[in-house]
């Protein structure tokens, strides 16, 4: 789907670290964005690799929208790791806006049939593909969803690319997003020391981190993502775009209904 796995990660990252004693709000939703944003860098790579192998790779493509994008996901992923501005409610409304209009676009965007305009778009929107960089920067800091939640509906809109070349390019510059966020998780000595779960099979094994990456969770769904994206692209290619937007809007909505339930219970 192009969308780099956030929509999967972030339910379940947020659930464990929930379960630890003395970790704050804010900590919580620092530690579930540093893991699902490094899931999310795994996640294109193994697309990029891919994309390479198939020859569909473009890269000067991919920098247009990437070197924006990766510059202010390390803007605003600065400013949450070293404020107190950005709570676990706040993170939930943005988690739910963005499921939102991911739905509404993936449903009821038409694709373009136009080539030729398709064509022309794509070599004259430099502009428009720093601006989707940019907002797709501020998702991955902000949702740890990897951009493409973004990106998809953005390169549908702007640039007039139908539903697989917009999933293509969005996969493709996902590593691009979030490989400075990674860098400032994994160096920012205010993370705290992970301590007691309510859940055994955490308490059963050593803790290992690295500042904010929690390894014993991270390596599991790292190796599962590696393995399965690949199947994810191959199996992309032979359904068909309106059951590929159907899965992605369906997906969407389960998750926003449980986000929004667990929003609504804590208050």
């Amino acid at each position: 789907m192009g969308v780099g796995g956030g929509l999967v990660f972030i339910p379940v990252l947020t659930f464990i670290f929930n379960q630890f004693d003395l970790l704050s709000n804010t900590e919580i939703v620092r530690f579930t964005l540093a893991n699902s944003i490094a899931l999310v860098f795994i996640s294109g790579i193994s697309g990029v690799y891919r994309q390479y192998k198939m020859g569909i790779y473009n890269p000067i493509e991919s920098l247009s929208v990437g070197i924006p994008g990766a510059i202010f996901a390390s803007l605003v992923s600065f400013s949450i790791q070293y404020g107190n501005w950005y709570n676990h409610t706040r993170f939930s409304y943005v988690f739910l806006g963005f499921l939102l209009i991911s739905i509404g676009n993936m449903l009821f965007k038409k694709d373009s049939n136009s080539h030729g305009n398709e064509g022309r778009m794509i070599k004259n929107s430099l502009a428009g593909k720093a601006m989707v960089g940019v907002l797709a920067g501020s998702v991955v800091a902000l949702s740890g969803l990897g951009g493409g939640i973004v990106m998809v509906p953005m390169f549908r809109m702007l640039l007039k690319l139908p539903v697989k070349r917009a999933t293509a390019l969005s996969l493709s510059v996902v590593p691009l997003l979030a490989i400075v966020p990674i860098i400032q998780y994994v160096t920012d000595n205010q993370a705290p020391i992970l301590q007691h779960s309510n859940l055994d099979w955490l308490n059963s094994l050593p803790l290992i981190q690295t500042k904010y990456i929690l390894w014993l969770v991270y390596i599991p769904m790292a190796i599962g993502v590696l393995f399965f994206s690949s199947f994810g692209q191959k199996t992309s290619k032979r359904i068909p775009t309106r059951y590929i937007q159907v899965i992605f809007a369906f997906l969407s909505l389960i998750i926003l209904l449980k986000t929004v339930y667990e929003l609504f219970a804590t208050i």
